[in-house]
């Protein structure tokens, strides 16, 4: 996304994700699967069953491992664009999901920041529409930038944003 000053150029050209949040996306699930493997393997090592506790350590890794690939895979099908009507977004690597959000739809934009987010510099814009089953997520916008997407969505959109 190019910000010349404080605007966005929004032109309809393919946005890529913020590559950081390969790092969100791969830390979310290697963290359950750490814990997850890790109390597996205490059990089984106090169990007195050594090469069980080596296969859960072993078996924990290679999830780590294919956790990283799979957010890496992830963000490189992760597109989206701004055009002068409405918000496409792109995404999915095994099943495939391209939204068209028409800014006359939106009601509302958050942005949000979990605890992962927060620590590397990224956020997510929640777009909130009239319908709840048309409601979508753009995540891994650097952080420096949601607020100006936002702001610029919103004026797209014809909102007053009163936040």
């Amino acid at each position: 996304m190019q910000a010349v000053g404080d605007e966005l150029v929004l032109d309809g050209s393919v946005h890529h994700l913020d590559p950081r949040a390969r790092l969100v996306w791969a830390l979310g699930s290697a963290i359950v699967l750490v814990v997850i493997g890790a109390a597996l393997t205490i059990w089984a090592l106090v169990s007195g069953n050594g090469s069980l506790g080596a296969l859960a350590a072993g078996v924990t890794l290679a999830l780590v491992i294919v956790a990283f690939v799979a957010a890496h895979l992830e963000w490189t099908r992760w597109t989206w664009s701004a055009w002068d009507d409405a918000l496409e977004l792109n995404h999915g690597v095994v099943s495939r999901h391209e939204s068209l959000v028409p800014y006359h739809r939106i009601q509302q934009i958050d942005v949000e920041r979990d605890p992962l987010e927060r620590l590397v510099g990224l956020s997510s814009l929640v777009l909130r529409t009239a319908a709840a089953t048309t409601d979508a997520k753009l995540p891994g916008i650097a952080a420096e930038h949601a607020d100006l997407l936002r702001h610029e969505l919103l004026h797209r959109a014809g909102i007053d944003d009163a936040v």
